[in-house]
């Protein structure tokens, strides 16, 4: 089977394309012009074409001959809520009228947890339905799944609310664990998480790809744990510190006091429309989902807890020396570059 691939040289579009080729598939991989490729280059059965999901043409070209398509791009930061909608819904909308015309027999969607909203204490989402996205990411999400359905039929198309996905390679994760070696943590107590490895979620998209008949939807995706944000940053602290670090907690008093200033200082950075979202993520009651309805349709079983593999997942990061990256670069940089003195 021939499968288009948006959002190909990503973090989880890398894996997919090579997971979709080991299974036997043709796979087409969409990635926008002047991309770094990263691992993607070094897949030589992978057919690389340049292309933009703003761009109806290059989608047009992309699709030819293609019958399945997985949909992964999108913006996650911006500094406006236009570019929200104009890349992940407009985005969308272009890729659904293509695929349409090229005759693709299903897509499939990677939503994420922000389309439905935040889950209530102890009553992580299971079903969808009751939509209540906080922010302008989430309403963008939610909008292209109903594009994409509304375009293309319910039975042609598959979309995953997935957890936060990690894994090696994943740029956040880097960044997050550099912060937790700062020794200031901030923490929203009782905060509820779910978490999902990328290799478990690519094996999922691969499955649904290979599975027939109509899909229904949309299924959340977790490893089925629930986890407080407590017990995260205690989990990290333990696997990369030597010594505990100063805990900030950060009531919803105290998020509603710093969202004006740190408002001012994002939209100062051309930042304002993501810090936005942070800030509403964190005075959420939860981001937890349990994976019921796509173990029934799918037979889905994660089989990498986040408490299992986070040991491994640190030291991928830290053999690579990404953990002390940033006082790397200063201390390489300290006595050959002049230009930024």
């Amino acid at each position: 089977m021939r499968v288009l691939v948006t959002g190909a040289n990503g973090f989880i579009g890398r894996v997919l394309c090579r997971k979709l080729e080991e299974a036997g598939h043709t796979v087409r991989a969409l990635v926008r012009p002047g991309s770094n490729l990263g691992s993607l280059a070094e897949l030589n059965g992978v057919d690389i074409v340049s292309g933009d999901v703003l761009s109806p043409e290059s989608l047009r070209r992309a699709l030819e001959g293609v019958q399945q398509v997985v949909h992964l791009a999108g913006a996650v930061t911006a500094g406006r809520d236009s570019t929200y909608a104009r890349v992940n819904v407009e985005g969308t909308a272009n890729l659904a009228e293509a695929a349409e015309a090229a005759g693709v027999t299903r897509a499939l969607f990677l939503s994420s947890l922000a389309a439905q909203g935040p889950s209530a204490p102890g009553a992580p989402h299971a079903h969808a339905g009751d939509e209540k996205p906080l922010n302008s990411y989430g309403r963008s999400k939610l909008d292209a799944e109903r594009v994409l359905v509304g375009r293309l039929g319910p039975d042609r198309v598959i979309v995953l609310r997935a957890a936060f996905t990690y894994g090696p390679d994943h740029p956040d994760v880097a960044q997050i664990l550099r912060w937790l070696r700062s020794r200031v943590l901030p923490v929203v107590p009782g905060l509820e998480l779910s978490f999902l490895h990328v290799e478990d979620l690519t094996d999922l998209l691969v499955t649904a790809v290979q599975t027939d008949g109509p899909a229904l939807g949309p299924y959340f995706v977790s490893d089925g744990t629930v986890h407080t944000m407590e017990r995260v940053v205690d989990r990290l602290e333990g696997l990369i510190s030597e010594r505990p670090a100063l805990r900030l907690p950060l009531s919803a008093k105290v998020l509603g006091w710093l969202e004006p200033m740190a408002q001012r200082f994002a939209d100062s950075a051309g930042l304002g429309a993501t810090v936005s979202r942070v800030l509403a993520d964190l005075g959420a009651s939860g981001w937890s989902c349990r994976p019921d309805e796509a173990r029934e349709r799918f037979g889905f079983e994660a089989k990498r807890s986040f408490n299992d593999t986070l040991p491994e997942v640190v030291a991928w990061y830290r053999d690579r020396g990404l953990l002390e990256a940033d006082r790397a670069q200063r201390s390489s940089k300290a006595p050959t570059d002049t230009s930024s003195r």
